[in-house]
């Protein structure tokens, strides 16, 4: 999800065109709203640049590991055909309620990459499935089957999800979920972002940091869009640094050619690997289909009521096709549609963003454009919406709620630790080993004793046991930690003990705090596995007994004020006999 400019909420009754009139039977639907108007150049700018920085700096991480017939032949290629299906989707959701409502003000709901998905699927799903199976050409093969089958998996949750909606919003404390998509907005969005930033300072930090001053403080360039110039300066200061080459576009310039999307349905051969990871799948399903809710709600404020159910099944619907097609990133609604709509834009930006990502998705341009603007010219962008994340969920909870908040911002941050950790020991092992003073390359006849992703490195002490407990199957931990607190806060003391209790039982079976989902008496953690399963259970005994106690202090306290009464009112009519007397 992504923010562009500060989006102030109104009520309907704020707007002045916002009352529904009656159907006119004499529009076509496909007439209901003009195709295009002068606000959809803005919007085409805000929400092309948004989703292409997302789609690129993806592309970007899994350059590292997975070959370019992969990145830019099967997963570009699937993300242009579930743009083109979304936005589709959401201009003819906007035709149709404009049709049934006599309106000719809408602006439809902006749609694209699920930001902090994306940077979840990549580092939790396939990173850690390449590196699990040692590296190489089939590691990168099954990475991506894996990605792409959990993205399926998600989707069809979303459409799952649709009828029930309302419920999960209300069964679910909005800080736990919030607070799960936060912890990977600053772990993985903000500070995995940075790292990779400062690498190129001198490109980076002002883009960054103009950035800020348009989309937080309002400044701008008449008639630019707000994050036009600060990319246009990165990619100047790229270009006249040297980081930025003319054979990197030579490069690039090889890839280009017309590559249309294909059904690819091979990667459902390996869907029993997936079952590993639904700890990351299906929290990330349940947080979309939240944030689906919640986007349409912002909506409906800024006068634009659009029908809950059909927009998550659109959100979903467009992530299962991406699957379908070779992609292994999920596709949302995003948060900013006041901000669209305060631009004037209404369907046109929307028809243009779809039709736009199938041609740089189908042709190759985008290696171009990564050559051209590299990533992290583009990553500033992406800084910005790890902030956001953040910023708008405070604001949507009390200030009571703040620790819960806080303590699911932590988990996040393990998981992204992991991948520094193992990135840092990869390259000390790649500098080689002194044997009797003298220097031996790795790889020769030198190695290091423990390959420095695998998992057998995470249990040589405490420390990294814990690591990588706290980190595995973060965005649950996040949701039961935050429930938790937010039950504690409100003395709510039961409710606690439920979600104490139901970590106890994830934890038992892998789905948090483990490397893979197993059977509770297969577990392969030995005594540290049940030392969490026992540590969850004794919190929900002792959530559950300061209930009971409540509960207890409670009716007592209702005895003797009944008992207070009654004497009191025995008094009163003491007092009255003898005044008759």
């Amino acid at each position: 999800m992504a923010n562009f400019e500060g989006e102030k909420s109104t009520t309907p009754s704020e707007t002045d065109s916002c009352e529904p009139l009656a159907p006119r039977d004499d529009v076509k639907w496909y007439r209901a709203l003009p195709l295009f108007v002068p606000g959809d150049i803005d919007g085409f700018a805000g929400l092309f640049s948004n989703n292409l920085a997302n789609m690129l700096v993806g592309a970007q991480m899994l350059s590292a590991i997975l070959p370019a017939e992969i990145v830019f032949g099967r997963i570009i290629p699937g993300v242009g055909v579930s743009m083109f299906v979304g936005c589709t989707y959401y201009v003819i959701q906007a035709l149709l309620t404009a049709k049934k409502h006599g309106r000719r003000d809408l602006c439809c709901l902006p749609f694209g990459i699920s930001t902090p998905g994306l940077f979840a699927f990549n580092s939790g799903i396939i990173v850690a499935v390449f590196y699990a199976e040692g590296g190489g050409d089939h590691a990168a093969e099954l990475a991506w089957q894996v990605g792409v089958v959990s993205n399926f998996v998600q989707g069809m949750v979303n459409v799952s999800l649709s009828p029930f909606g309302p419920h999960i919003s209300r069964a679910v404390p909005m800080v736990a979920l919030l607070g799960s998509l936060s912890s990977v907005g600053l772990a993985w969005l903000y500070a995995n972002t940075l790292l990779m930033e400062f690498a190129w300072p001198l490109v980076t930090i002002a883009p960054f940091f103009l950035i800020l001053c348009a989309l937080l403080a309002g400044v701008k360039i008449p008639h630019v869009p707000s994050t036009i110039f600060p990319v246009m300066v990165g990619a100047v200061l790229a270009w006249v640094s040297g980081r930025a080459t003319i054979e990197n576009v030579r490069e690039a310039s090889s890839q280009f050619g017309w590559r249309p999307a294909t059904l690819r349905l091979e990667p459902f051969q390996e869907i029993g690997r997936v079952l590993p990871y639904l700890g990351i799948a299906i929290p990330l399903a349940l947080t979309v289909a939240i944030g689906s809710i919640q986007i349409r709600q912002m909506a409906a404020n800024a006068g634009d009521d659009y029908n809950l159910r059909w927009t998550m099944v659109g959100d979903g619907m467009a992530t299962v096709i991406a699957s379908l097609f070779g992609s292994p990133w999920g596709m949302t609604v995003f948060i900013g549609h006041g901000a669209f709509k305060a631009m004037g834009a209404q369907i046109g930006y929307a028809a243009m963003a779809g039709i736009a990502f199938i041609v740089v998705c189908f042709s190759g341009l985008s290696g171009l454009v990564l050559a051209i603007f590299p990533a992290e010219v583009l990553n500033p962008i992406i800084l910005y919406v790890g902030l956001v994340v953040c910023v708008e969920a405070l604001e949507t909870m009390p200030p009571r709620h703040w620790p819960a908040f806080l303590v699911a911002l932590v988990p996040g941050f393990f998981d992204w630790v992991q991948q520094v950790a193992s990135d840092f020991a990869a390259a000390i092992c790649k500098e080689g080993f002194m044997i009797n003073g003298s220097l031996v390359e790795a790889g020769a006849n030198a190695a290091c004793a423990m390959g420095p992703r695998a998992n057998a490195s995470w249990t040589l002490s405490p420390t990294l046991v814990a690591v990588r407990a706290l980190g595995k199957g973060y965005i649950l931990t996040s949701i039961i930690w935050a429930a938790m607190v937010v039950y504690i806060v409100e003395r709510k003391f039961g409710s606690a003990a439920l979600w104490a209790f139901i970590a106890s039982l994830l934890s038992s079976c892998g789905l948090v705090h483990g490397e893979v989902v197993f059977l509770p008496w297969n577990a392969e953690g030995g005594s540290f596995h049940w030392e969490l399963v026992g540590g969850y259970a004794l919190t929900a005994a002792f959530l559950l007994f300061t209930e009971l106690v409540q509960r207890f202090k409670t009716q007592l306290t209702g005895a003797k004020d009944m008992e207070m009464d009654a004497s009191c009112s025995d008094s009163f009519s003491e007092v009255d006999n003898a005044e008759r007397v």
